[in-house]
């Protein structure tokens, strides 16, 4: 590694199974020299995920205390008092990691984990530079002060979509200068080859994410209810999450539960497995009524690099990976009847299948790889330690 390539990578759990390009993006990173040293606000489960190892080696993690603290206290104290508990959390971590040496700030997320690393920086005279995803920026309040220093003080703001690089300018008034747009990609190296599908037995469509409302699976359930009662397809929905019970009782009313297998969270390689067995992957995003929505579903990047065709929803920035009719089939979130009549389409015609699924793959292997994605990131790390521009102000400075 090159010890003057260090980044500091701030998270809000690590490791997290919803959340594996993140992994991704550090891995591919270690293998051009740069060491991410993870700093999480949580330790999360076991993944499966044999990349974990190397990166947990050298991983801080914020006591069990913080973490009770800031759930029971984060949204009802003001400001200021989120303010001082982010610096302190902040400056634990800036101790931790002073002996490593890090040469540069990043982090994941608005909220918590860019406000941390932001204070850290600030700490440790570090340049700095945050990731937007999806929930963090789309449920979001009203922008505060330490959201607004954030931004000022961050070398640039990477957005997983251009529909957030612009959400990001015109809802919350980040600078268009800093706003840049970087997908997120996929490790093409850990994708495994597809066995030839059959057509001697009925399709099987799969839904994969966790069980909450932005997903859709609901809508999936009502659009698919006339074929699965037909014994024409079969679906899967791996996940697990809150809307479980909710799904499965919608299921039982709907008279599908026997057609439809839910299988829980499964390992990432377990996930590639299911989706590759299976006719085609739909990802039936809606807009929550807390205005929550998916970015560009990584699932979709998964499936699609499979050969697997896709249905997906018209919604945020899943048209810049998806074009309707070509690698996969797009309709209006929430309507159960279009989506039905596509879900349909691709059931009733094999051709079909292996048409969009294969105009999916080679797009997605000739434009959507993360090592190239990753190329960008490390060169805007490179950019923004070489120009520091956030002030100091030390660690003992920002306790009191």
């Amino acid at each position: 590694m090159d010890p003057s390539a260090r980044i500091a990578y701030v998270l809000g759990s690590f490791p997290s199974p919803s959340e594996t390009f993140i992994l991704t993006e550090m891995s591919l990173l270690r293998e051009r020299g740069i060491e991410p040293l993870v700093v999480a606000l949580e330790r999360g489960p076991d993944v499966g995920d044999d990349r974990v190892a190397a990166l947990e080696a050298a991983a801080r993690y914020r006591p069990a205390r913080w973490v009770c603290v800031l759930q029971s206290l984060l949204y009802g104290i003001g400001g200021d008092a989120r303010a001082r508990l982010h610096g302190a959390a902040a400056a634990r971590f800036a101790e931790q990691l002073a002996p490593l040496t890090p040469t540069h700030v990043h982090a994941h997320f608005m909220g918590a984990p860019t406000l941390v690393g932001h204070a850290m920086a600030r700490m440790m005279g570090l340049s700095f530079t945050f990731s937007c995803h999806a929930s963090d920026v789309f449920t979001a309040g009203d922008p505060t002060p330490e959201e607004h220093a954030a931004v000022y003080d961050a070398h640039a703001i990477i957005a997983c979509s251009e529909y957030l690089r612009k959400h990001l300018i015109e809802r919350r008034g980040y600078p268009r200068e800093k706003v840049i747009t970087i997908h997120h990609g996929i490790d093409l190296s850990r994708v495994p080859e597809r066995a030839a599908p059959t057509d001697s037995t009925e399709p099987v469509l799969v839904a994969v994410g966790r069980l909450v409302p932005k997903k859709g699976f609901d809508v999936l359930l009502r659009a698919a209810a006339p074929m699965l009662k037909q014994d024409r397809i079969a679906l899967r929905i791996v996940g697990e999450g809150p809307e479980g019970t909710r799904l499965r009782a919608l299921a039982v009313d709907l008279g599908v539960l026997d057609r439809v297998e839910f299988l829980g969270r499964l390992t990432w390689e377990d996930t590639l497995r299911t989706i590759a067995e299976s006719s085609a992957l739909i990802a039936p995003s809606v807009t929550a009524e807390d205005g929550d929505m998916d970015g560009i579903p990584n699932v979709l990047l998964e499936a699609g690099a499979l050969g697997v065709p896709v249905i997906a929803s018209r919604l945020s920035g899943i048209p810049e990976l998806v074009e309707d009719g070509k690698t996969g089939l797009l309709t209006a979130p929430g309507d159960e009847g279009a989506l039905g009549k596509a879900l349909r389409r691709v059931a009733d015609s094999a051709d079909l299948r292996a048409q969009l699924g294969g105009a999916s793959r080679e797009r997605i292997r000739r434009e959507w790889s993360a090592a190239d994605s990753v190329g960008q990131i490390a060169g805007l790390f490179r950019e923004a330690a070489a120009h520091t521009t956030v002030p100091v102000e030390g660690i003992e400075g920002a306790r009191a």
